[in-house]
């Protein structure tokens, strides 16, 4: 009886085939262990930049502890704004916002506004992956650039610092989100849309100076017109005066040569007034003539109102009308509750450098520190004197005690009613 072989022959084939697996997964396994390896990376890095955020965050708060402590006060949200441009004119600061974009269009076409933090796979593809990163970058892009538009929305010098605030809220949430995805926003593309806002905030800013500035000048020029029509129409007054007393006196002169004796004397007296008086009316006219022929000429007053400002505020400002109570009248015409009531005026030969002396020194009692047009200053009276008084040259018409008759009568009102 032969001895039988119950061994199963060996199928080469199917060995090859379950090598071929063993290998695969064995490759598989150590490309699942580095993806695990590179996702733990990614969290790293993440949470090293949330530190490195959370790092930044203390230092800036640290340094605004340093700046108060030495009373520098240069923080928007502290009430100061100061410029960081300074440019001359809102041309400047629209051109150097149309080149700031085009930088910001450029670090997009760079790729360095949105950056892969870790290359993934896609379908076990490293093209794919990329191609889906790529696609988040710009979609993140997209919804930041979103909420700086919105930002940019009526900005302005008193919201800056925290429309600034909210873009940095923004660049941090869109990070988080996309986190995931092992991408980020860059640091680089958020300082330029910060930079933006802050060109923006000055450019608006720049806007309405240019605007304030040309209303003075077209007041200005309403002024000198007013001044014009006054001066024409004081010029005609003398004329017409000298004309009826020049027309006097020859008639005076016609009545002499049959005056008897008794009228002689006093006709020769009327003609000798008459004479004075044209004299007189010439010299008021000439004098009139050479007093506003300078374009630099007129009245800087002092002016207060107690029923709209209260006590010590005053108004320091200039005219070139002939009558400058005029000026004053229209100042309190509609614009405030009560009348301006008039402290002081002074006639100067330049007006407007007398009035920016007078800006200069008492610069530290204005009202409104921020905009340097608004000529209101909280300082008395006895100060503003003093400071006139050392200037021999300067002859002021002082009213020490003023009217406030509105303002007066609305109290006694008040008094009576409320008994």
């Amino acid at each position: 009886m032969g001895i039988f072989d119950f061994t199963k022959p060996k199928d080469e084939k199917l060995e090859a085939k379950l090598e071929k697996l063993n290998t695969q997964i064995s490759e598989k396994n150590l490309e699942l262990k580095k993806m695990w390896e590179m996702h733990s990376l990614a969290n790293n890095e993440i949470a090293l930049e949330a530190q490195i955020n959370e790092k930044k965050k203390e230092l800036e708060s640290l340094n605004k502890e340093i700046a108060l402590s030495n009373d520098i006060l240069g923080f928007q949200e502290l009430g100061f704004f100061e410029r960081q441009y300074k440019f001359s004119d809102s041309t400047n600061y629209k051109n150097a916002l149309n080149d700031l974009r085009v930088k910001e269009k450029n670090l997009i076409k760079n790729n360095r506004a949105g950056l892969i933090i870790i290359p993934m796979t896609l379908d076990n593809n490293a093209t794919k992956g990329k191609a889906m990163q790529n696609a988040l970058i710009k979609a993140a892009i997209r919804g930041f650039n979103g909420e700086a538009d919105a930002l940019l929305t009526k900005i302005s010098v008193s919201n800056l610092w925290q429309k600034k605030t909210a873009l940095e809220k923004a660049f941090e949430q869109l990070n988080k989100m996309y986190s995931r995805n092992s991408i980020k926003l860059s640091l680089e593309y958020l300082d330029l849309k910060k930079e933006e806002l802050q060109l923006a905030a000055e450019f608006e800013l720049q806007k309405q100076e240019e605007k304030d500035l040309l209303r003075e000048q077209k007041e200005r020029e309403r002024e000198d017109k007013k001044l014009q029509l006054e001066l024409q129409k004081q010029q005609a007054k003398y004329d017409k005066d000298i004309t009826q007393f020049s027309n006097a006196i020859e008639i005076a002169e016609d009545k002499l040569k049959t005056a008897s004796p008794s009228e002689i004397e006093e006709l020769r007296k009327q003609i000798e007034e008459y004479k004075q008086k044209i004299e007189s009316l010439n010299s008021d006219k000439e004098e009139l003539n050479t007093k506003f022929s300078n374009a630099k000429a007129g009245y800087v007053y002092v002016i207060s109102n107690i029923g709209s400002f209260g006590e010590g505020v005053v108004k320091i400002g200039v005219t070139r009308r002939l009558t400058p109570t005029d000026r004053i009248e229209e100042l309190g015409s509609a614009s405030v509750p009560f009348k301006f009531s008039t402290n002081a005026l002074i006639f100067n030969d330049d007006a407007f450098d007398l009035e920016t002396r007078l800006h200069q020194h008492f610069d530290k009692y204005r009202v409104n520190k921020f905009n340097n047009r608004k000529e209101y200053f909280k300082v008395g009276l006895n100060e503003i004197k003093e400071y006139l008084e050392n200037d021999k040259s300067l002859n002021v018409e002082w009213n020490e005690q003023p009217e406030n008759f509105e303002y007066e009568q609305t109290l006694a009102i008040e008094n009576q009613r409320s008994k």
